[in-house]
């Protein structure tokens, strides 16, 4: 499939703000980003949403209902962009439509705090909701963690370095392998080769990329991981080694779910008010942990 004019859209206007190789500029697309979701005054109003310590690592908690089961959700941005803000309004939007509590974890981002950092804080957050649930009338007994890009590869790394953490992993265009060819027809402005290097590069330099919590395709205990739905993008650079992942897991005996979104490009999930196809994916993500919950009960 070619691709979507929605993507198409975002494409061109991606294009027109190009702001330089991010290593140089990402302060400022932080800052930006960031002023951009602040001014943004148009937010879904839930039951409650609250700013929380978890043990130490500042979250967010959306919570839809009183009693709602909850998801640990972990934003993308290549381990060094964004934050609560910039996933605000989107959280408030999943947390809507899905029914589901999110709690919304704020990890230290590299460079200035590479790996293992990130990766411990969204494990602290994981173990705190386990606990503090109750606290904030919401239910983690079952406990997914959701993670768009870079989110996704902390949620897969944590279902390596301690896969009873979590229940179920939502992974939205993780990226996987370090190693990975970046070549290739994947590549658009929404996701370039030399961004996702750098990006590699400031979250675990050298050697520690090749850490299977860092790149999980060389994990060795992919068999006991919890049920994953992994989803791709037809055109992005991370396409593959997503789907490599999926198959890998299934070879591992892992209740996995691959999903291809044709015609999308990467960053699609977190922005419904552009993409149909984000709006129907939040849709299927809901319905399929609110299945895999009542089958665990």
């Amino acid at each position: 499939m070619t691709l979507h004019p929605q993507s198409r859209a975002l494409l061109e206007a991606l294009e027109s703000a190009a702001a330089g190789p991010v290593a140089d500029t990402y302060g400022q697309i932080r800052s930006a980003a960031r002023e951009a979701a602040l001014a943004d005054t148009e937010r879904i109003g839930l039951d409650h949403v609250e700013d929380v310590d978890a043990a130490g690592v500042a979250c967010r908690l959306y919570r839809p209902r009183q009693g709602a089961p909850v998801a640990l959700y972990v934003h993308g941005g290549g381990w060094v962009l964004h934050d609560l803000e910039t996933h605000d309004a989107f959280c408030r939007h999943l947390a809507h439509q899905s029914g589901w509590a999110l709690l919304a974890v704020d990890y230290r981002r590299a460079p200035e705090h590479p790996y293992p950092a990130p990766l411990d804080d969204v494990q602290v957050a994981a173990h705190w909701l386990r606990v503090h649930d109750r606290e904030h009338r919401v239910d983690a007994s079952f406990l997914p963690a959701i993670g768009d890009s870079s989110g996704a590869n902390l949620v897969a790394g944590l279902a390596v370095r301690e896969p009873a953490a979590i229940d179920f992993q939502v992974l939205l265009y993780p990226p996987v392998d370090r190693r990975a060819d970046l070549g290739g027809p994947g590549e658009t402005p929404a996701l370039e080769a030399g961004s996702m290097e750098w990006f590699w590069q400031a979250y675990a330099p050298g050697d520690l990329g090749d850490l299977p919590e860092v790149s999980v395709v060389n994990a060795t205990n992919l068999a006991d991981h919890p049920p994953a739905l992994i989803v791709s993008n037809e055109h992005d650079l991370l396409r593959d080694q997503a789907e490599a992942y999926a198959a890998q897991l299934a070879e591992a005996g892992v209740d996995v779910m691959g999903v291809r979104a044709l015609g999308m490009v990467h960053s699609y999930w977190r922005q419904p008010a552009l993409f149909d196809a984000s709006r129907s994916t939040v849709t299927i993500v809901g319905a399929l942990l609110d299945a895999h919950r009542s089958r665990a009960r």
